[in-house]
């Protein structure tokens, strides 16, 4: 775990809200999207150029204030397709990612006679997290987890709605054994606050640029101010998800109703929502029902 106390790093952390945002969503670092992207997406959906979407679509909800992107691609052959891209967050994952999955189809419709064709989407996930922890169901863990809409013989359905989730926890190659692009990415995405200078395996024109545009120094000093509020969260939660496993909260569930038990869930429930948790984040960290954190919130706790 990285430590708090880590604010001297030369490169931010791309994995927080800002880093990421800063990285990959500005208009004068589209190339480096384009190439990352690219890194991901099948030969037939290589992206030629896209623009980002205002997402005025996305419902009013406090999980919106997450990283998420909605692009609108042409491919190199001149087919137009939809990558929705986010920075997700562990709570209810699958769930989550499965509705904001038809927000981008939704917004294909046509106003009047219209036939209900539509472009591809694809929902992309950069997780800093392990999801598929369950051996015996997932089978084996994978970097780059791709998901399709198939029947129970496994014959495709329609290609029209795609999921790949990359889980960065996973990825611990060395440089010497990064053999593509894609390899490059992850290398970097997990490794940049540790570097104190570039590696040579990334020494390309795409790594070179954003190994610049992550430089904390080329930050403003309000940006710097948002990035330490970012990864200050981002690193809370890891020590409180640390510190609530070693109390039995997250292992065993919370159990009995003894008084004091009860009265320091709800303490501790609301200190985080008063630290700008969600109530997700704060059902993911302490494995309790999301009704009953919105209810301890709500001041109508139901034991």
């Amino acid at each position: 775990m990285t430590e708090l106390s880590e604010i001297n790093s030369i490169y931010f952390d791309p994995t927080t809200d800002f880093g990421f945002k800063k990285l990959f969503g500005e208009e004068a670092n589209k190339d480096l999207l384009i190439d990352f992207l690219n890194s991901i997406l099948p030969n037939s959906n290589q992206i030629k150029s896209l623009t980002f979407q205002k997402t005025e679509q996305l419902p009013d909800h406090e999980s919106d204030r997450k990283a998420i992107f909605d692009i609108f691609c042409e491919s190199k052959t001149g087919e137009i397709f939809i990558v929705e891209m986010q920075k997700s967050t562990s709570g209810y994952f699958m769930e989550r990612s499965l509705y904001y999955s038809t927000f981008p189809l939704q917004a294909q419709a046509i106003k009047g006679k219209w036939n209900f064709e539509i472009s591809q989407v694809y929902l992309i996930g950069i997780l800093d997290f392990d999801y598929d922890k369950n051996i015996s169901y997932w089978k084996k863990r994978q970097v780059l987890r791709s998901f399709n809409i198939m029947d129970n013989k496994g014959v495709l359905m329609t290609d029209k709605l795609q999921f790949k989730f990359l889980q960065l926890p996973f990825f611990n190659k060395k440089p010497r054994q990064l053999t593509n692009h894609f390899d490059k990415w992850c290398y970097f995405l997990k490794n940049l606050q540790n570097f104190d200078t570039m590696p040579s395996i990334l020494n390309e024109p795409v790594f070179i640029k954003a190994f610049d545009a992550a430089k904390v120094s080329n930050m403003s000093k309000g940006d710097y101010i948002l990035y330490q509020i970012s990864k200050s969260k981002k690193y809370d939660m890891e020590l409180v998800e640390e510190e609530a496993k070693k109390q039995g909260k997250i292992e065993g569930k919370i159990e009995g109703k003894i008084e004091g038990k009860i009265e320091g869930k709800i303490e501790f429930v609301l200190s985080l929502y008063e630290r700008d948790y969600t109530p997700e984040e704060i059902s993911h960290v302490l494995n309790i029902p999301l009704q009953e954190v919105n209810d301890i919130i709500q001041n109508k706790v139901k034991i």
